[in-house]
């Protein structure tokens, strides 16, 4: 610094020239940018374009958080955790309780059954995530936080509802490592049973609950989806028909009609958890049942309700693996 000292006044007046060079060289740049950005190369909607998402969802267009944070999802929870995103609150008594999900959902604080708005506000959402179940109260959510309404009718299949959130909630990648995931879980099981369950092989899946028997398809929970879809035992014809094509997934049917429904070479039953023992023991005691192929053969599987009820992404690959362990064990010599 010593060595400049003698020429300080020059310097001080070449800084000024300097930053009034500065000045103008960044006002020239900034209207060089402007004019770059009206090209349709960039978005430059607003300021918030960078933290905000528009998106169309089956009530028209809602503009959402791009990375939310504090997502309230009364239904489809299991799915956002299964896309990295832990919801901060959940409906606890209807849907969530899966043993598959238990650290996840140890920080869920629960809103209710039905849902109260009052809890979803003590919440401080800033996304909010409804089914059909409080569609009804969509214009009051919307009051609160930006609500997305996914109807049941906008996907199919486990698959089809990850794709469909990882669309909505640019989680994409996401959604394709679950998917590689659930393929790499179906791929080993079918691998691990291929000496149990021959090619071909029929399953059929029973729920029982108070005074009701209904058989169902792949798509109604109870173990279903890695019953048809992973570890491919096929439904029986009038199944098929009667149960999945249509999209039905659960036909209530009488025990005389049972032996139509269930004449396959593996049953899988589940019995809800307001199925008292007179409703199991009118069953399981019946001639008809007795007399079916799989009950002959030692072939029936017990799926307890609070493991199998549950139809979210994970709870589909954890029911993958019990249920090939079941078909497993119970088939060695």
């Amino acid at each position: 610094m010593n060595y400049y000292r003698h020429t300080k006044k020059k310097i001080v007046t070449g800084v000024l020239l300097l930053c009034v060079v500065l000045i103008l060289g960044a006002c020239s740049s900034n209207t060089s940018t402007t004019s770059a950005t009206d090209a349709p190369k960039k978005n430059t909607e607003s300021t918030d374009a960078a933290t905000t998402r528009t998106i169309e969802t089956a009530k028209g267009k809602v503009t959402i958080p791009a990375n939310p944070k504090r997502i309230v999802s009364t239904y489809y929870h299991g799915t956002l955790i299964a896309l990295g995103l832990t919801p901060v609150g959940a409906n606890k008594e209807w849907w969530m309780g899966s043993p598959f999900l238990k650290e996840q959902e140890k920080s869920i604080s629960d809103v209710g059954t039905p849902t109260s708005l009052e809890k979803v506000v003590d919440l401080n959402p800033d996304l909010i995530v409804i089914n059909d179940f409080d569609v009804e109260k969509y214009e009051e959510y919307s009051k609160i936080a930006p609500t997305i309404y996914v109807p049941y009718s906008a996907y199919h299949n486990p698959k089809e509802e990850i794709q469909l959130f990882g669309k909505l909630l640019n989680r994409e990648k996401e959604a394709q490592a679950w998917l590689d995931r659930y393929d790499q879980t179906a791929k080993q099981a079918r691998e691990q049973i291929k000496n149990v369950v021959k090619p071909g092989q029929t399953a059929a899946l029973i729920n029982v609950r108070s005074k009701k028997i209904s058989v169902l398809g792949e798509n109604y929970g109870r173990g279903g989806y890695a019953i048809y879809d992973a570890l491919q035992l096929k439904p029986l014809d009038i199944v098929q028909k009667e149960v999945i094509d249509n999209d039905a997934q659960i036909k209530e049917i009488s025990l005389e009609v049972l032996p139509q429904y269930a004449d396959a070479d593996y049953i899988f039953i589940c019995f809800n958890n307001d199925a008292e023992q007179v409703d199991m023991s009118s069953i399981l005691d019946n001639s008809l049942w007795k007399n079916l192929p799989a009950v002959k053969k030692g072939q029936v599987y017990t799926l307890p309700y609070d493991t199998f009820s549950f139809y979210d992404p994970e709870s589909i690959i954890g029911q993958i693996g019990l249920i090939k362990d079941m078909l497993i064990h119970q088939n060695k010599s």
